[in-house]
């Protein structure tokens, strides 16, 4: 599940391009924190540590507790903008939630046990329909992947989220059908055209060269009977 991550902000002044510009030539980023009915804040976050929390993985998904000038505010990062040249985070958006918020996010899916498949042992193929599964999470249990056992599954075997142990009030945003995750597949065969048996090959080449004696025949034939 996910764990709550600590992260030290500060209140930054001034909106406009020249604020942010001079936010992120200070190493931070700029950033915003909302919900829960209170005003929305403008912070700023140190561009070393949230980078290294990013690389981490699953940062969207993370609950984090933000040190505010002293304050305490449980979020979660809602978006993340880049710089399209750098690749480098340029400002967040972080939502405030309180300990029993409920939230709806895309959950990335996992498959372990390949190896202990019988269907892809045997040439099969995991047709993954769903990389990612949209839940609602309670803010102090939300998972970091859900993962599917593929153990004992054979050829024509599909993988529903039935099967997946989403945790205590995770629920799927999907709720009216046992909905299509994954299934094993047969194998794609490319059959390749057959190569004619020696015997055959040598009786068509015989044939062809029958034909072109005749039609030499005839034409000398023809040119005799011209000279006449």
């Amino acid at each position: 599940m996910s764990k709550e991550s600590n992260l030290n902000a500060e209140i930054r002044e001034g909106t406009g391009k020249s604020a942010v510009k001079k936010v992120l030539s200070a190493g931070k980023i700029p950033s915003i924190i909302y919900g829960l009915g209170e005003n929305p804040v403008n912070i700023a976050l140190d561009k070393v540590t949230i980078q290294k929390e990013i690389n981490i993985g699953g940062f969207l998904t993370r609950i984090f507790s933000l040190n505010i000038g002293g304050k305490k505010s449980l979020a979660i990062p809602r978006e993340v903008q880049f710089d399209p040249l750098s690749d480098q985070p340029i400002h967040i958006d972080f939502l405030r939630l309180a300990e029993d918020s409920k939230i709806t996010l895309d959950i990335p899916t996992k498959f372990i046990n390949e190896e202990l498949s019988p269907g892809l042992k045997r040439g099969g193929v995991l047709n993954v329909n769903r990389r990612t599964v949209q839940l609602s999470c309670p803010a102090n249990n939300i998972p970091e992947e859900i993962v599917f056992n593929l153990e004992g599954l054979e050829i024509g075997d599909t993988i529903r989220i039935s099967a997946a142990n989403l945790g205590n009030g995770v629920t799927p945003t999907i709720s009216d059908r046992d909905f299509t995750v994954a299934s094993v597949a047969a194998p794609t065969v490319v059959k390749e055209p057959e190569a004619p048996v020696e015997g055959e090959a040598a009786d068509d080449q015989a044939e062809d060269g029958e034909k072109k004696d005749a039609a030499s025949e005839a034409e000398t034939k023809d040119e005799s009977k011209d000279k006449d």
